[in-house]
């Protein structure tokens, strides 16, 4: 799942002027939903027995994001309605578990952005992300 979620970024080209910069605070969220050191389930989708996409959450209503990665699709499978459907599973997934609003912190200018997160009448709030900040 991890691997799904960094080729994903890695080869958006809409992140690669800022992956350099959140690679490390990434890379230590996941190390962290994946090594159950905090209370995150991930959601994810197969085709057959590989793993396509992939979507962590965090299940801390104080956080300020839920959406931990927002929904990650290998670039083959992209297109398709399964971001999409992928969001819509991570925010019942929510909602089931008791919020009445979810964050995700992503770029503006970006597909996920602009044509998946607005199906579900997301609301664009400026936030300022310092990775050097996130890691303590």
């Amino acid at each position: 799942m991890s691997a799904v979620i960094a080729s994903a970024f890695a080869l958006d080209m809409n992140w690669s002027d800022t992956l350099k910069s959140i690679k490390d605070w990434l890379e230590e969220r996941m190390d962290a939903v994946f090594e159950h050191k905090v209370a995150v389930p991930c959601l994810v989708v197969t085709h057959g027995s590989r793993v396509i996409g992939a979507s962590p959450l965090d299940t801390n209503k104080e956080s300020d994001c839920h959406l931990v990665t927002g929904p990650c699709i290998l670039n083959e499978y992209r297109n398709r309605g399964i971001g999409s459907e992928l969001l819509f599973q991570s925010l019942n997934a929510l909602r089931e578990g008791g919020f009445d609003v979810a964050r995700a912190v992503t770029k503006s200018n970006v597909p996920v952005a602009k044509f998946v997160y607005t199906k579900f009448n997301s609301i664009a709030e400026p936030y300022e992300f310092e990775p050097e900040l996130a890691r303590s």
